[in-house]
């Protein structure tokens, strides 16, 4: 069975403690995609969102995402090592033999990367250099950042479209009749990339359908860059043009 711990385009997160109780009464490997959203599991606040991710058998988890260490630098964690021994596990007379009784694991033995970089090198220089508490700063920042651009949205007549505790804000706009299409909403995109000011880009929602979104993963952000969003917001809306009059809320 398989859980989401933050999906990309919303930041909806599956009821992993329900999941978990499944694959424990069913005898089923539990894996869970938090290759996104685990990083919340670091900040004491945010742990309860993702609450059942320690259950899992197996994790994804990126730390180029939300741990702002340079790609690629996916991770997969499991509680049975075993398994990956046997998954990848390759052995011929050319290959090295130093660790043949020794008590280590050869990473050239068990991994799947044979002529390998040491990408799990620039994890831990990150993790020496922040910590989990530094991490756990820049991450309790960048949420607190997400709710600042929400009040901003909604002072600004946009609607936020999504529900997640994770700093991704989809939204459209509530000040025009169409600022919920897909048309509309890709031609405010393209005013604000142009800009420059920021990237954001037009997510599908299952349920709501097309929606602006911006994620906050930069831990240097601040209230002045979303200013500056905010603002390419209503040049592109300006651009965009349509009818000023307000949407009804669903």
């Amino acid at each position: 069975m398989v859980g989401t711990a933050g999906t990309t385009n919303a930041g909806a997160i599956d009821p992993l403690p329900e999941i978990a109780e499944v694959a424990d009464r069913e005898g089923l490997w539990f894996h869970a995609d938090a290759a996104w959203g685990g990083a919340a599991a670091l900040v004491p606040e945010l742990k309860p969102a993702v609450a059942g991710l320690e259950r899992a058998d197996s994790i994804t988890f990126d730390a180029h995402k939300w741990l702002s260490v340079p790609m690629g630098a996916g991770l997969y964690l499991t509680r049975h090592p075993g398994a990956l021994d046997r998954t990848f596990r390759v052995t011929a007379q050319y290959m090295p033999r130093e660790a043949a009784g020794m008590p280590v694991v050869d990473p050239y033995a068990v991994t799947m990367q044979w002529s390998r970089r040491f990408i799990g090198l620039k994890v831990f220089l990150s993790l020496a250099v922040a910590g989990w508490d530094g991490y756990a700063a820049a991450i309790r920042h960048q949420t607190h950042m997400a709710d600042v651009l929400r009040q901003k949205l909604a002072g600004a007549g946009w609607r936020v479209v999504n529900d997640t505790p994770l700093p991704t804000v989809c939204f459209v706009d509530g000040t025009a009749s169409g600022g919920a299409t897909a048309g509309y909403l890709e031609g405010v995109l393209r005013s604000v990339v142009a800009s420059g000011e920021a990237w954001i880009s037009v997510a599908r929602l299952t349920g709501i359908g097309p929606a602006l979104r911006a994620t906050i993963t930069n831990f240097l952000t601040t209230r002045e860059d979303l200013d500056r969003l905010v603002a390419a917001l209503e040049a592109g809306r300006a651009a965009a043009g349509g009818d000023r009059t307000p949407m009804e809320t669903p």
